[in-house]
C-alpha cells in the first residue's frame, strides 16, 4: 500500500510566499548593507581627491610665480643687451637659451651674471646659456 502526503494548497501557498518574503528580505538587507560600504567609501575618495586638488594648486601656484619671475629676467635680459640684436630666446632642459647678433655688446650680462654666463661665439652669431635654477634662486633671495 502506497500513502502518498500532499500539501494542500494553503499550505503550499504560504510556504511560497514566505520563501519569497524572506528573499526580498535578504536582497533588501544586503543592498542596504553594501550602499553603506559604497558611500563610506565615496566619502574616503572624495576627501583625498580634494587633498590632492589643494596640493595641485600649491603646486600650480608656485608654478605660475617661477614662470613669472623667469619670464621677467627673460626681459631684463633683453632690455640690456637690446631687443635689436636678439635673434631668439628659447628655454631648452634647464638653461635659457638666448641667439644674438655677432657685434652684440653682451657685457652687461656678464657682468649680472659673472660665471653663469656660458658664451659660445660663432661667425653668424653668439649663443648665451643662462642656468634657471640660478635665475630663480637669486630672485627668491631677493
Amino acid at each position: 500500500m502506497i500513502v502518498i502526503v500532499q500539501n494542500t494548497d494553503k499550505k503550499r501557498l504560504l510556504v511560497k510566499t514566505l520563501s519569497v518574503v524572506s528573499l526580498i528580505t535578504m536582497f533588501w538587507l544586503y543592498y542596504g548593507h553594501m550602499s553603506d560600504r559604497f558611500q563610506e567609501q565615496n566619502t574616503k575618495l572624495l576627501t583625498k581627491i580634494e587633498k590632492h586638488e589643494e596640493k595641485n594648486k600649491k603646486i600650480n601656484s608656485k608654478a605660475i610665480k617661477l614662470e613669472k619671475t623667469i619670464y621677467k629676467e627673460a626681459v631684463v635680459i633683453v632690455n640690456l643687451i637690446e631687443q635689436k640684436h636678439v635673434q631668439s630666446i628659447k628655454i631648452v632642459k634647464d638653461k635659457l637659451l638666448i641667439v644674438c647678433d655677432f657685434n652684440t655688446n653682451i657685457e652687461p650680462l656678464l657682468i649680472r651674471y659673472g660665471v653663469n654666463a656660458m658664451v659660445k661665439s660663432t661667425e653668424k652669431n653668439l649663443k648665451l646659456a643662462l642656468d634657471l635654477r640660478t635665475i630663480v634662486e637669486n630672485k627668491y633671495e631677493s
